[in-house]
């Protein structure tokens, strides 16, 4: 003979199944969440990864400029003595006279000597290349 459940039994029955479909629920949205925090966390990994990546490449080139300059300023040390023998130099035409810069030339650095401009600062370039590649990337 089959025994019936009882309708408490059936009741209580139904309101655990009910219970655990809502946390199964709960669960799949909290996994979801989580899932697009992981994503959106990879995303400014990788955005602050190629700053850093700028921002040495920029540092670098400075660190080369600021070498050449130096470079330039200390006088070449195996240059002979005697007197040097160079090409004669053209005489410009009349027609073709050299331009004069403007009064609204621009001014030059502090450290400026004699034509060799002064080394940029690492510290000042680096921040313009990374606010630019900022821009670039919010604009995707």
């Amino acid at each position: 003979m089959a025994t019936s459940l009882s309708s408490a039994t059936r009741d209580h029955r139904a309101a655990t199944a009910q219970r655990l479909n809502a946390e199964a629920h709960r669960t799949a949205t909290h996994a979801a969440a989580m899932k697009q925090q992981v994503r959106a966390t990879k995303a400014v990994l990788k955005r602050t990864r190629k700053l850093a990546k700028a921002s040495k490449k920029a540092a670098k080139q400075a660190r080369k400029k600021a070498e050449a300059a130096q470079a330039a300023l200390q006088a070449p040390a195996g240059t002979p003595a005697g007197p040097r023998k160079t090409p004669p130099r053209k005489t410009p035409s009349r027609k073709a006279a050299p331009k004069r810069a403007s009064a609204a030339a621009p001014e030059r650095s502090a450290g400026a000597i004699d034509g060799v401009p002064a080394a940029p600062d690492a510290n000042s370039a680096a921040p313009s290349i990374l606010r630019d590649k900022l821009q670039q990337d919010a604009g995707k």
